[in-house]
């Protein structure tokens, strides 16, 4: 190809360009209307998908409509471990592992923590009775 010479940075100028950044808007604008998926759309549906499973007395299939109707909605959170494991394993102290929660989960996520911790903690007199040793028992060694 005469007077062509092939750019890396090709691509990145283009994108830059206004005429090119408004046709890949109206052309993403069209595909979102053409599917049209929101909130409500798939609600109808999982409503719908559970009305067939009632009908054909399919248990396990409203279930789990019913299911991926509550995720939608926030209502069912699937939970997964972050970090690499024993990350909390060098942690010794209550107030180290507040210091992380607190950083990852948020001041809410620690409040809540350290109002858990003070509901289960017994009292201190409690604690020192528990501990103290006992003269009741006879020594046995010899």
């Amino acid at each position: 190809m005469a007077g062509y010479k092939p750019s890396r940075n090709a691509p990145y100028r283009l994108y830059d360009n206004v005429r090119t950044k408004r046709r890949i808007s109206e052309l993403n604008r069209s595909i979102a209307m053409k599917t049209r998926v929101t909130v409500e759309s798939l609600t109808d549906e999982f409503n719908d998908a559970i009305a067939l499973a009632k009908e054909t007395k399919n248990a396990p299939a409203i279930t789990q409509a019913a299911l991926a109707k509550g995720k939608l909605h926030g209502l069912i959170v699937d939970r997964k471990e972050s970090g690499a494991p024993g990350d909390f394993a060098a942690l010794t102290t209550v107030d180290e592992v507040l210091t992380v929660i607190r950083s990852e989960l948020g001041e809410g996520a620690a409040a809540a923590l350290t109002a858990a911790l003070a509901r289960d903690e017994p009292e201190e007199e409690e604690q020192a009775s528990a501990i103290e040793p006992t003269h009741d028992a006879p020594n046995t060694r010899n």
